[in-house]
This record gives C-alpha cells, structure tokens and sequence, in this order.
C-alpha cells in the first residue's frame, strides 16, 4: 500500500475529532449581570449638616510692652513662660540719668517758687507805697506784671517736675495685668529707644479661636453663632460662640478673619495650638443631606442616581450640591421625600441600567 493512501485515513480521523469538540462546547452566557447597589432613603427634616474649619487658640490681649522713655536697659527679671501679676516690674532701664534730669526739675522748680515769693513780696510793699502815693500806678502795674511773670514760670517749673518725676517711674517696666510672657525682644546691656518693644505679654484668662474663612462660606456666619471647638492636641470638645466676623477680607488668602469666645479658656494651656471648629446646622425640611460618596461629578454638572425599586433601574438627577464638606453636601432642590439614592458604585452605573438594591445579611457560619 502507498504511503499516501495511509496518510489519508489519518487526516480524516483527526478532522472529524475537532468537528466533535466544536460541537460539544458550551454556549456563552449572555444572561444580562444585574449589579447589587448600595442605597439610602432620604427623609426630609431631622438632620444636621456639620462644617469644619481649622482654627488656632490666641489670647484676645496682648500686648509688646515697651519703656516710655529711652536708657540702656540694665536687666530683664523674665523669661519666655513666666507667669506674672498686675504691676510686677519686668525690665529696668538705667536709672542715672533719669535722676538727674528729676534733680535738675527739682532744682528749677525751687528757684520759680523763691522768685515767686519774692516778687509777691515786693507788689505787697507796692501796693502800700502807692496807697501813701510814695510810688506811681506806673510802678505798681510793673510789679504785678513781673508777679503774674513769676507765677508762668513756677506753673511751668511745676509741670517740668510732675514729668521728670513719671519719667523717673517709667524707668521700671511693668505688667499691665496677670499673664505670662510669650516673648522676649531685648536683651541687659541693650540701649533702647522709646517704644521700642522688650517683651511681650499676653492675658490668660481671656482665650479666643480665629480662624479664616473663605468668601463663598463667610455668609453664613453670624456674630452670636454657637460652635463647638475640638483641640488636635488630645479629644477635649469645647462650647464657643462667634465674637465677631471681618467685613474685609485678606489681601493675600482673600479669606474673611472671624474670632470666637472659648467658655473654658482654663482648659487651653497653650496659645498657638491647633483646632477645628465645627458648625452645627439644621437641614431644611425640603433639604436631604447626602454622603459624598453619592455624588458624581462631570464637566456638565454634578447629579445622583435615583433607584426606581419597582423598575429595578437607576435614572441619572442632576442636582445642585450645597456645603459640601469631606465627608457629606447637602440638596436643597430636585429630589423627593422617600426617594432611594445609590450610595456606593456609582461611577459603574448608566442610564436606564438594572440593578438590585444590596442587602446586609449576618453571617450565620460565625
């Protein structure tokens, strides 16, 4: 037999193997995938929307308290963190010259007062000599000119003194009132000019929070708003109220300062650290607030999907999101009462897809 006709049957049984495999393979499933959904229901009224704002705790005083008068500054009695009460001297200035300039008022001030004494004894003299007409009225005009001369000159030697003498006081810094000393700009040895800033103290017990808000917020809060205050440095929430609200806003953040009251300031030990405010608000009863997770967002807008349980499908609804924060917003307009909202998967879904609303079953294994 030729190797040809051997060949044949060979080929025949492998094609007919490749025909039985084809048509014994299993059919494609084109079942359409009905994809489980995430859903809440909106319930109008009852809820709260909470917004947050970093803040910082500042004292509401303080103060760069400096010398009145100019010396070279002989010592510093405190340091950065020093506790100190009303009237403590905390600086001093040399004293010399402030004393001698006290001495030379002294001086000028006793000299005015014995001139003085003098002339009013001369226009007493006078006036007895002119009553006897031993002198003219010519000369007792002169003398009480000369009197009422010396009278300028003693109001003035009188006021040099009251100044040489407070000057001599301003030589001694002092607290203006209880606080502590946040800080230092001068050093001992230092000359000093007047109003030239040597420490800087600021009042303990009267604590306040700023913050900046942005021009697109700053509407919404009033002077008088309560607001809750909580610490990054441990979990202590603490009640403050709005003080006031900048009606200028930041040149450079174009932000708008507003400075809250702390009803516990005892509880801040430190100025400068930081906190969250947060403001609590009450949702219309035509507003639903909704997680973040719910919103999607394109270049035409923002909308929902809106899950139509008899239907099973989803429908897109465009709304407009308001006080958005990281973690809900709220709609004020375009949805409804009892309406069920995808919560989660939302960037998978399209118009008119069916699904199925996801229920949580415990697992009845553990």
């Amino acid at each position: 037999m030729s190797k040809s006709r051997l060949f044949l049957p060979v080929v025949w049984a492998a094609v007919g193997s490749l025909l039985l495999a084809a048509c014994s393979r299993p059919e494609i499933d084109t079942t359409e995938v009905i994809r489980p959904v995430r859903v809440i229901e909106l319930q109008a009224g009852g809820s709260t929307f909470e917004e947050s704002f970093p803040g910082q705790i500042e004292p509401r005083f303080q103060a760069k308290l400096s010398f009145q008068v100019g010396g070279k500054l002989t010592v510093r009695l405190v340091d950065v963190g020093d506790k100190v009460t009303k009237g403590q001297v905390l600086a001093k200035i040399d004293p010399r010259d402030l004393s001698l300039a006290l001495q030379a008022a002294q001086a000028q001030f006793d000299a005015a007062a014995t001139e003085h004494a003098q002339l009013k004894t001369d226009l007493d003299r006078a006036k007895t000599l002119k009553q006897q007409n031993f002198i003219s009225q010519a000369e007792l005009d002169r003398r009480q000119l000369a009197f009422d001369a010396a009278g300028s000159r003693l109001s003035q030697a009188r006021a040099q003194l009251s100044t040489q003498a407070n000057q001599r006081q301003y030589g001694d810094l002092r607290a203006p009132g209880s606080g502590v000393i946040s800080s230092v700009y001068a050093e001992a040895g230092q000359v000093l000019a007047p109003g030239q800033a040597v420490v800087q103290w600021a009042d303990e017990n009267d604590v306040q929070v700023s913050m900046a808000v942005p021009e697109s917020r700053v509407s919404a809060i009033k002077p008088g708003q309560d607001a809750r205050v909580l610490l990054w440095s441990g979990e202590q929430s603490l009640n403050a109220k709005v003080r006031e609200v900048s009606p200028v806003a930041d040149p450079v953040t174009r932000t708008f300062a507003v400075l809250l009251d702390v009803n516990d300031p005892a509880r801040m030990s430190r100025f400068g650290m930081s906190a969250t405010v947060q403001f609590s608000t009450a949702a219309k009863s035509t507003a639903f607030k909704l997680p973040i997770s719910a919103l999607v967002a394109e270049h035409t807008g923002a909308f929902v999907w809106v899950f139509d349980e008899k239907q099973g499908v989803v429908n897109k609804r465009i709304v407009q999101p308001h006080d958005v924060s990281e973690s809900d917003f709220l709609v004020k307009d375009g949805l409804n009462n009892g309406e069920l909202i995808v919560t989660a998967g939302t960037h998978v879904l399209n118009e008119g897809q069916k699904v199925r609303r996801f229920i949580e079953t415990s697992d009845l294994s553990k």
